[in-house]
């Protein structure tokens, strides 16, 4: 038998214990209630993630930065923004990020994805590949935020 540990976030913990409790293979042995939860630990993966996406040369154009915002803002357990200059001052004070494109660029580009995250159709191109492209930036977003 293996011992594993885990860091779930608070609001998570009933759910997960919940999953747990189906598999009788698994044993709970302890749960660390006075654990300390890491401070801003959403906040160091998503910069992790964006770092990377960067690194990876996968942020090709400025408006790319658009795809991040309205995935974010779609996902429940993630930020969520009421302005594209809401999400770059995010970027900027609370990440720590900089080289970041103008707000315009995002606001303007924010109504194009259509559709099912991941399976996002765009309003501004009819380009099969461009819109892969656009749609694995998110893919490749969530998979990094996952292994962080």
């Amino acid at each position: 038998m293996k011992q594993v540990v885990l860091r779930v976030e608070d609001d998570a913990l009933e759910a997960f214990l919940g999953m747990v409790g189906l598999c009788p293979q698994v044993e709970l042995v302890d749960v660390d209630v006075a654990a300390v939860p890491c401070e801003g630990a959403m906040a160091v993966r998503i910069r992790k993630a964006i770092v990377q996406l960067r690194t990876e040369h996968l942020l090709r154009r400025k408006f790319d930065y658009a795809w991040l915002k309205v995935a974010m803002d779609s996902t429940a357990d993630m930020p969520s923004f009421e302005s594209a200059q809401r999400f770059l001052d995010y970027l900027r004070d609370e990440l720590q990020l900089d080289d970041l494109p103008c707000e315009s660029s995002i606001s303007k580009m924010m109504d194009a994805a259509r559709g099912q995250l991941f399976n996002w159709t765009f309003s501004d191109t009819r380009d099969a590949q461009e819109t892969i492209r656009r749609n694995n930036i998110v893919k490749r977003f969530f998979n990094l935020m996952r292994g962080c």
